[in-house]
C-alpha cells in the first residue's frame, strides 16, 4: 500500500514538522510514508498533478487555518480523478470540527483528531490488513462507513470523537533525516521539546487539554547538536510555552547558551514564568544565539480575565526590559486586536504599554475565532467574523468594524516601518523620543497611518523607494529634521547606497561630489585613521562603498560620529552641520570628514 503525506504550507520557506513525525513513527511500525509539500500559492491543478504522480492508495493532509479551504478543494478534485484513494485529514483545523467536516465533505474518508502518530499508524495498518479502521474504535479516528461495513456502516459517521494524545513522547523518533537537510536547506527548521500548554487562553486551542509532556532531555541535547553539526541557520521551537517548567527549559537554555555554533534558536516564552535565571541567560548569550517571542496580547485586566490569561505587567517589564536593553537577544512581542472588553482607545493603551519596552518587533495580530476555542463557543461578545478560515474578527461588542478596518491599515504601516529591520536607526530614535517625552506612540502611528491613507497608498503596490519617499515627505512636513536625516542614513546603509533620489534627500552620488573631498581621499595616512587598511585605487571603488552626506550636529551625535563634547565645540564655533562619510556596508561607524565642516555665514 502506498501512503502519501502532504500539506500546503503558507510560504516556500516553511516546512511541515508534523508530517515528518508521522513518517518517523510509522517506520517504527514497519510502515513507509512518502512526503510531498506544496504551498497555498501554487495552482491547484499543479498540486493535483503532483499528487497523482505518486499513485498513492492513501493520502493524508495536515490542515491549518491558512490552508483548510484550499486543502478541501484539492481533496475534492483528487477524489474526483482518483475515487479509489482514501483521503485522511489531520491537524488542529479539523481536530475540533471532525464530524462537521465529514458531514459537509463526502469525499473525506477519515479524520485524525489530535496528535496523529499513534492514531494514523493504527489507521493505515487496518487499511493495509483490509480491516475496518472504525470498528473497533481507534482513539482519535472518526470516519465514514463504507459498503464493507454493512448496512449499519453505509453512509454513517463512525469511530472515536476523542482527541488523541501520545502519552510517552519518547516513543516518537527524531523527525529529520539526512535527505531533509538537502530539501530544507533554505527553509525554516521546526522542532519541539514539549507538547501541550499549562494555560487555558480562550482564543487558543493549545491549552484545551491543559497538560504538558516533555521529550527526554538527553535526547533533546543530541538532536540539537545534530542541527548544529548540519549548520542549520535557525531552529524554531514550536513548544507553545517553552519555559513552562524550570527542570526542563533551564538546562536547554544553558546548553544553547554554551553551544559552539552560529545557529539561532527561536523560543516562545511566557514572561510571567520568567525569572532572573532566564534573564541572565538571555542577556549573557552571544548576540543572535537566541530570540524570544513573548505573547502579551493585552494589558487590560478586564480583558485578561475574560480570556483567562494572567499577565503581571510589572513583572513582565522587570524581566523583559533588561533583555531588550542588552541587545543580545531579539525580542518579539505580540498584541491582539478584538479581544473582549478592549475598545479602540484601550487597545491603544496596551500598545503604548508594550511599546514602552521598545521591543525589536511588536506584532499586531487580529483575533481569529478558532474552531473549538472558548471565544468561538461564546455568545457573550457579539462577534462578527469571517466564517471562512482564518475566521478573523470584523467587529465586537466594543470595537466596530470601521475601527477594525483602520487598525488593519495601522498594522500594515507599523509593520512596514517600525518592525522593518532596515529602519532600525530612525525608528529606534523615534521610539526613545516618544517614551522620553511621554507622548502616545499609538497616536503617533495613528497620525502616520492617516497620512498614508490620505495619499491612497493603502491601495497601491509600493516598492522600497515609494515607501521611503512617503516617510521622507512625512518627516519633512512635520519639520522633524533628525528623523528625516536618520531615515536618509538608514536608506544608505540598508540598501547599499542604491536607493537614492532627490525625493529621499539623497541625490545621485557623482564623481564630482566625492571629489569635493579629494584632498581627504587621496591622503591615505589620514584616511587610515578612520578606515583601516585603506588604499586609494579609483573613484569608482570609493563611490561603491562610501557616501558623503551632510547632517545636523544632533543627527551626527545620534549616529556616534561626534561626541557630546565635540558637538558643544562645533556649536561654540557657530557650526550647525557636518559632512559625514558613511560606509554603506557598515564596517565602521560614520565619521566626520575632516575638511568638510560647514560654518554659518
Amino acid at each position: 500500500m502506498n501512503i502519501l503525506l502532504s500539506t500546503l504550507n503558507s510560504k516556500f520557506i516553511h516546512s511541515s514538522l508534523a508530517l515528518r513525525y508521522l513518517r518517523a513513527f510509522g517506520r517504527t511500525k514497519g510502515q513507509a510514508y512518502d512526503i510531498v509539500e506544496y504551498t497555498i500559492n501554487m495552482p491547484v491543478l499543479d498540486i493535483i498533478s503532483g499528487l497523482t504522480e505518486h499513485d498513492a492508495d492513501v493520502v493524508g493532509f495536515a490542515c491549518y487555518i491558512w490552508n483548510i479551504d484550499m486543502t478541501l478543494h484539492v481533496a475534492s478534485l483528487l477524489k474526483s480523478v482518483r475515487p479509489q484513494i482514501k483521503i485522511v485529514l489531520g491537524g488542529p483545523e479539523v481536530t475540533y470540527t471532525a464530524r462537521r467536516i465529514l458531514e459537509h465533505h463526502p469525499y473525506i474518508d477519515y479524520i485524525v483528531q489530535g496528535e496523529g502518530e499513534e492514531a494514523f499508524s493504527a489507521l493505515t495498518k487496518r487499511l493495509q490488513n483490509g480491516e475496518s479502521p472504525l470498528e473497533p474504535e481507534i482513539i482519535g479516528i472518526l470516519g465514514r462507513g463504507d459498503s464493507d461495513a454493512g448496512a449499519k456502516g453505509l453512509g454513517q459517521i463512525l469511530g472515536s470523537e476523542e482527541v488523541a494524545e501520545v502519552a510517552d513522547l519518547s516513543t516518537i523518533p527524531f523527525p529529520y533525516e539526512e535527505a531533509d537537510m538537502v530539501d530544507l536547506e533554505h527553509k525554516i527548521i521546526y522542532y519541539e521539546s514539549s507538547r501541550g500548554c499549562p494555560f487555558s487562553c480562550q482564543y487558543c486551542l493549545s491549552g484545551n487539554a491543559n497538560t504538558v509532556r516533555f521529550f527526554p532531555q538527553e535526547r533533546t541535547f543530541k538532536e540539537l547538536q545534530w542541527f548544529i553539526d548540519h549548520k542549520v541557520k535557525q531552529v524554531k521551537f514550536v513548544d507553545r510555552t517553552f519555559n513552562c517548567a524550570k527542570h526542563h527549559h533551564l538546562p536547554l537554555m544553558q546548553w544553547i547558551h554554551d553551544a559552539d555554533t552560529e545557529t539561532n534558536f527561536h523560543l516562545e516564552m511566557e514572561p510571567v514564568l520568567m525569572g532572573q535565571e532566564e534573564v541572565d541567560l538571555l542577556v549573557s548569550a552571544l548576540k543572535g544565539r537566541m530570540q524570544i517571542e513573548v505573547g502579551v496580547q493585552s494589558t487590560n485586566p478586564q480583558t485578561l480575565k475574560a480570556i483567562r490569561r494572567y499577565n503581571n505587567w510589572e513583572h513582565i517589564c522587570e524581566v523583559i526590559r533588561p533583555v531588550i536593553e542588552c541587545g543580545r537577544t531579539h525580542v518579539h512581542m505580540d498584541l491582539i486586536v478584538g479581544l473582549p472588553h478592549e475598545p479602540y482607545e484601550r487597545f491603544g493603551e496596551s500598545f503604548n504599554d508594550v511599546f514602552s519596552l521598545t521591543p525589536h518587533a511588536l506584532q499586531i495580530g487580529f483575533l481569529k475565532l478558532l474552531q473549538g476555542s472558548g471565544l468561538e463557543r461564546s455568545t457573550e461578545y457579539d462577534y462578527v467574523y469571517d466564517a471562512k478560515a482564518p475566521y478573523e474578527v470584523l467587529a465586537s461588542h466594543v470595537l466596530p468594524y470601521d475601527e477594525v478596518r483602520f487598525l488593519k491599515h495601522f498594522e500594515d504601516v507599523f509593520e512596514r516601518f517600525y518592525n522593518s529591520e532596515r529602519l532600525r536607526t530612525v525608528f529606534g530614535y523615534l521610539g526613545r523620543r516618544l517614551i522620553d517625552t511621554g507622548d502616545s506612540a499609538f497616536h503617533y502611528f495613528e497620525k502616520l497611518t492617516k497620512a498614508w491613507i490620505a495619499q491612497n497608498l493603502h491601495k497601491r503596490k509600493l516598492n522600497d523607494r515609494d515607501q521611503m519617499a512617503f516617510l521622507h515627505d512625512y518627516f519633512t512636513k512635520q519639520n522633524d529634521v533628525i528623523s528625516r536625516e536618520l531615515l536618509e542614513f538608514d536608506c544608505l546603509v540598508s540598501f547599499g547606497g542604491k536607493v537614492r533620489g532627490d525625493e529621499l534627500g539623497l541625490p545621485k552620488q557623482t564623481k564630482e561630489l566625492l571629489q569635493s573631498g579629494e584632498a581627504f581621499w587621496r591622503d591615505e595616512e589620514l584616511v587610515k585613521q578612520y578606515i583601516p587598511n585603506y588604499r586609494f585605487v579609483e573613484w569608482r571603488r570609493i563611490r561603491q562603498d562610501y557616501c558623503e552626506h551632510t547632517v545636523s550636529l544632533a543627527t551626527a551625535f545620534i549616529l556616534g560620529a561626534i561626541s557630546e563634547a565635540e558637538q558643544a565645540t562645533y556649536m561654540s564655533k557657530g557650526v550647525t552641520e557636518v559632512t559625514l562619510i558613511i560606509d554603506v556596508k557598515q564596517r565602521q561607524r560614520p565619521f566626520v570628514r575632516p575638511e568638510a565642516v560647514l560654518v554659518n555665514e
